[in-house]
């Protein structure tokens, strides 16, 4: 028997810097079959590690989000959760499970696939609407030696992903 096409391919598609925010995309339409991001959300992972999960093509699509996540406990870097709503009750069990973790989410209804500009949109709003400053050390503390402040990584993405995404907000607010 030949099997579904949604769920052929990786479970997990991966890209971006190791030590960048994360952005990890629970996927149960099964996008991404051929071992890629969707194209939309490619350039993205200049600035951003997305982790697109495709639920179909897992045996045990919540364990291996989960070992997904675990990737990151030792990261110390923020990570965004974006939803399709056809995963169901199993992303708030999923977010309470890493309540420590995950720093905000997002669940996107259908018809409107996880791939599509207007999601990837949403996304980068939500991201550059979090507190992206990145906190100055208090006068007379000594700088710290050691990796970039999670906070201060995803300050640089976010003034990157909205200087090159400005001509398309500009394209939405007109309608």
């Amino acid at each position: 028997m030949e099997e579904e096409p949604r769920a052929g391919g990786p479970s997990v598609v991966w890209a971006g810097p190791p030590d960048a925010p994360a952005v990890v995309v629970l996927d149960p339409a099964g996008v991404g079959r051929h071992g890629d991001l969707p194209g939309t959300w490619r350039p993205l992972t200049e600035h951003l590690q997305v982790m697109w999960c495709r639920l179909p093509a897992a045996d045990e699509p919540w364990q291996e989000v989960d070992e997904v996540l675990s990737e990151f406990a030792d990261r110390a870097v923020p990570v965004h959760l974006v939803a399709g709503a056809a995963a169901g009750s199993g992303v708030g069990e999923l977010i309470h499970r890493h309540q420590d973790l995950i720093t905000s989410a997002q669940t996107f209804a259908a018809p409107v696939p996880l791939g599509h500009p207007e999601v990837v949109l949403e996304v980068l709003r939500e991201l550059l609407a979090q507190d992206v400053e990145p906190q100055a050390p208090g006068e007379g503390e000594p700088a710290v030696d050691g990796p970039p402040d999670p906070g201060s990584l995803l300050g640089d993405a976010a003034s990157a992903l909205r200087r090159s995404v400005g001509q398309l907000f500009d394209r939405l607010k007109d309608g």
